[in-house]
């Protein structure tokens, strides 16, 4: 991924100089006269002016591991002085740089007047002198990452979640943010939401809170709910909360303004412009319930919330919320009976990656689509250097530091940088490196901030670990443990001599889609027989809203406050991609099931994803059914809006899975159970009715049963393409089908385990419905085997079960 990047910058960097040579009639022999130096050198707008040497960077001579050998660090120094060489020959302060480079390019950037900009570019050292510019993307890139905003995509076609209804049920709302600001475009769509139990529009409590500031809901924010009656009682709130709607931490806004956020909007961060950024779903209305607490939140109170939400009309809800696997809570049935009711439910897999078995509570569910976390083409980089030779490069959104002391906060009282636990007379003014681990990434920034300290460098505990951008409290940039541990030995190498500098965050294009390395993996810790994630999405460094007053909070995702957006990573924020994604959907086919939505994902969704390192290929423990991919023509046939067929689920069918998995949530079991069986509904959790298909206890051989519903305008015949695990075989019967529009027909997957060898280790394949001409359904496989005599005796402590309930 490195050195893909890397390429693309030089071969950039050097396209550059090749314009730019020939601009001030300059040759390897000569220097251009002061009259073509003055027309050539443009006056800046902003005083700032980037200065490029006539030199090679260092990357034409070392590749990237050579940048920190010491021969590369003389260069390093000597290319540096040549820097202040210029300045000082035009009677300049070599303090007036603000960036340097040596690496990719050769030059740096620095405050002036045009007339000294004009001295500057007649040194012969020197190759342009180039005004600085103020640059604006058109949009933060996951819309664009999506592919929602080519010609004849969603949203060309008219599919912007127009007059869909998202639920967010999180940590509640910062009301005044732009991304849900009414500009007077959004009709009124006649809702007086009820306010018998919980405020519909709950703001300004300043009682509590004189930050609480009064906001009257819109035709954008159509409502906003304070539902924590049981936390409340139990934990009450702290005076930084707000006891009301309004968003303390700032997880919600992000995930709100993530799935349903204004078009265009433009972000900044620390003073910095970081482009615009837009919801998946821009036209979409928003009703926020807060749900959460600063310490989490009851599942009293979450059930409150999704039952309101149910109640409210909400078309969509987003959930970033979990915990670990365990029984079939309250909250978990009650968005069971959400999807009966229509309503489209994405949620996040987890954080617990990347190990196996680490999918949390609800996203091990069948009826809620969950999301893992990949990242997506567009980070913030910056890095963390010493005049002393070394650079390492990681992820950081805040500005730069200069060239200041640098020391191990091991030195300093605690290497992982706990509040209150670094001596400020030896962290006063210098860049700290701290160890990631114990407590929340931005609160390492905030102990380096209280002890006086003027940045951070964070390096991770290992090297498969993501690295995040954050709003950090000092200046600051997340790199790798390798990185780290360099680092580590250089200051104990140089003690009292060690210097570095940050330099921020710059918006920098990567390799993707790769795994977040914290994604929860399956295979299922409760339900083996079904595939978790359902799906994945842009997870990591996502930049969206926040709140800007995110204090005493120990979240990752708090950070420094006065800040209306951060760019923030966990599988909480892919979810809220997929809920966007669901009120497309729902504004396009407004009578589709949950269950059908879902499918049409992940039918749709594509393969083309790596594991956190970058180059194995992701599996359906990893991605789901792969990546949404809904960037198609958005009416062409196969896109995530027209996918052919789709697999349709209701609420028997998870009655009867419940029966298999947690046959506890009935009052009488074996009655309830019997009744489904006679009914024709499975009670085996592996023929329950999704775009996916898990056995995970395969003894010799498993008949499988799904059915597929026609979504298409016209009549096709499909044909299924079956790519049998390795060890299996494989068979569909019937094998083609031909389907009416609304008209159904059901099927089996025959497996057989062929290797004996197979027995608990998963194997991957996938079946595929194709229609000629035309469209590809496509569903991932998994399956483990066990020995004959391991299944006999399961089912026979099963019947001992069964019996004992009944007596």
């Amino acid at each position: 991924m490195r050195t893909k990047r890397l390429m693309a910058i030089l071969g950039a960097s050097l396209l550059m100089l090749g314009i730019l040579a020939p601009a001030v009639g300059a040759t390897e022999d000569s220097t251009p006269g002061a009259d073509a130096l003055e027309a050539h050198v443009e006056e800046s707008a902003y005083g700032s002016y980037i200065v490029v040497m006539r030199q090679d960077p260092l990357l034409a001579a070392f590749d990237r591991a050579g940048l920190i050998t010491a021969a590369a660090a003389a260069e390093r120094t000597q290319m540096r002085n040549s820097h202040d060489r210029v300045l000082r020959e035009a009677g300049l302060p070599t303090g007036s740089k603000v960036n340097e480079y040596t690496n990719a390019a050769n030059g740096f950037s620095a405050f002036m007047s045009h007339q000294d900009a004009i001295l500057v570019a007649g040194s012969d050292e020197v190759l342009a002198v180039m005004p600085d510019h103020l640059h604006q993307p058109t949009t933060d890139n996951t819309p664009s990452f999506l592919e929602l905003t080519g010609r004849g995509a969603a949203w060309a076609s008219g599919y912007t979640g127009e007059n869909v209804i998202v639920g967010i049920i999180d940590s509640g709302i910062w009301p005044e943010h732009p991304s849900f600001a009414d500009d007077g475009s959004y009709r009124d769509l006649g809702i007086a939401l009820d306010e018998s139990m919980y405020p519909a529009c709950d703001f300004g409590n300043q009682v509590h809170n004189p930050n609480d500031a009064e906001f009257a809901c819109n035709d954008k924010l159509v409502g906003a709910r304070q539902i924590l009656s049981t936390y409340r009682t139990l934990i009450g709130a702290e005076s930084y909360e707000y006891d009301s709607a309004r968003d303390e931490d700032g997880h919600g806004t992000h995930t709100a303004s993530t799935a349903a956020g204004n078009a265009e909007v433009a972000a900044e961060i620390f003073g910095l412009p970081r482009g615009v950024v837009s919801g998946v779903a821009p036209r979409a209305r928003v009703i926020a319930y807060k749900g959460l607490g600063s310490l989490g939140g009851f599942t009293s109170d979450l059930a409150a919330a999704i039952d309101q939400a149910v109640l409210d009309g909400v078309d969509v809800i987003n959930y970033s919320i979990g915990g670990g696997p365990g029984p079939v809570g309250l909250d978990d049935l009650a968005f069971l009976f959400a999807a009966d009711a229509g309503v489209f439910v994405a949620t996040s897999s987890g954080n617990g990656g990347p190990g196996p078995s680490s999918i949390g509570a609800p996203a091990w569910l069948p009826w809620l689509t969950s999301v893992g976390a990949s990242n997506h083409d567009r980070t913030f980089e910056g890095s963390a250097s010493s005049s002393d030779g070394w650079e390492f490069f990681g992820a950081s959104i805040t500005a730069g530091t200069g060239e200041l002391r640098l020391i191990d906060a091991a030195e300093a009282g605690d290497e992982l940088c706990n509040i209150g636990a670094l001596d400020p007379t030896v962290t006063e003014g210098a860049i700290v490196l701290c160890l990631r681990g114990s407590i929340a990434r931005v609160d390492k920034s905030r102990a380096v901030y209280a002890a006086g300290g003027a940045g951070m460098i964070l390096y991770n505990a290992s090297d498969a670990q993501a690295e995040i951008t954050d709003n950090h409290w000092v200046p600051s940039v997340h790199i790798s443990n390798t990185g780290g541990r360099a680092i580590k030995d250089y200051i104990a190498l140089a003690g009292d001599l060690a210097t570095a500098q940050i330099n921020g965050g710059e918006v920098t294009e990567i390799d993707a889609p790769v795994m977040a390395s914290f994604s929860s993996r399956g295979p299922n810790p409760v339900a083996g027989d079904i595939i978790k994630p359902d799906v994945t999405a842009p997870g990591v460094n996502v930049l969206a809203g926040a709140s800007p007053t995110p204090e005493g909070f120990s979240l990752p995702h708090g950070g420094a406050p006065g800040q209306l957006f951060q760019s923030i990573s966990g599988t909480s924020m892919a979810s809220p991609h997929v809920a966007g994604l669901f009120a497309l959907l729902k504004q396009a086919h407004p009578d589709w099931t949950p269950a059908m939505a879902k499918s049409a994902v992940m039918t749709t969704a594509h393969q083309h994803v790596l594991e956190e390192d970058g180059a194995t290929p992701a599996d359906p423990f990893d991605m789901g059914a792969g990546h949404v991919d809904p960037g198609r023509r958005a009416n062409g046939r196969g896109s995530i809006f027209n996918p052919g067929i789709v697999y349709d689920t209701g609420l028997e069918d998870y009655l009867g899975f419940l029966c298999d998995v947690a046959p506890e949530v009935f009052v009488d079991p074996a009655t309830s159970c019997a009744f489904l069986e006679d009914a024709g509904i499975s009670t085996d959790a592996s023929d329950l009715n999704l775009a996916s298909i898990a056995v995970a206890e395969l003894s010799g051989t498993q008949t499988v049963t799904r059915t597929i519903t026609s979504v298409a305008q016209r009549t096709a015949t499909w044909r299924a393409e079956v790519e049998a695990p390795q060890g299996y075989t494989a068979q569909v019967t019937p094998s083609e089908v031909t389907l009416a529009p609304r008209e159904s027909a059901s099927f089996t997957v025959t497996f057989t385990a062929t290797d004996a060898a197979l027995v608990d280790v998963w194997r991957f394949g996938s079946l595929i419905w194709r229609a000629e001409g035309g469209p590809a359904a496509r569903s991932p496989i998994a399956l483990s085997a066990v020995s004959v005599a391991e299944a006999g005796a399961a089912e026979d402590a099963a019947v001992a079960d069964v019996t004992h309930e009944v007596q």
